[in-house]
């Protein structure tokens, strides 16, 4: 598939533009995985848009061919559909018992508040039953 990448430059002074792609193995085995051998051809262009219209580009077109043999014993696999739910349900039941080992040491009980201060004997007074 082709791909076209636009760069703004600052400036040319430099005589020389350098452009540096980077090719993974993943794409080409997921793209072309009964192919052995492959060709890429590269091609670069410059144009520049300037609105003196004084800037000239040599060589403005460059183009290379990069060859690829691709090993069909290293094939990309996916994973089946039925793993990722086993996962969540493997996941989620882990998850439970966890949490039922934590409830039964009593990691989720709540600290025993301070016992309210007693009143003095010699200050309690006895209401009778009747009167409450």
């Amino acid at each position: 598939r082709c791909r076209l990448f636009r760069c703004p430059l600052p400036s040319l002074e430099r005589s020389e533009l350098r452009a540096r792609g980077r090719l993974w193995n993943g794409t080409f085995l997921e793209e072309f995985l009964d192919v052995e051998n492959l060709e890429l051809i590269v091609r670069a262009e410059v144009s520049v848009t300037s609105p003196r219209g004084n800037v000239v580009i040599r060589d403005a077109v460059a183009q290379m061919s990069v060859s690829l043999h691709l090993d069909p014993g290293v094939a990309v696999t996916a994973v089946p559909w039925w793993v990722l739910p086993l996962a969540v349900l493997l996941g989620l039941l882990l998850l439970a018992l966890l949490v039922l080992g934590l409830w039964k040491v009593g990691f989720f009980r709540r600290a025993a508040a301070a016992p309210p201060p007693a009143v003095p004997r010699f200050r309690a007074v006895r209401i009778p039953q009747e009167q409450r």
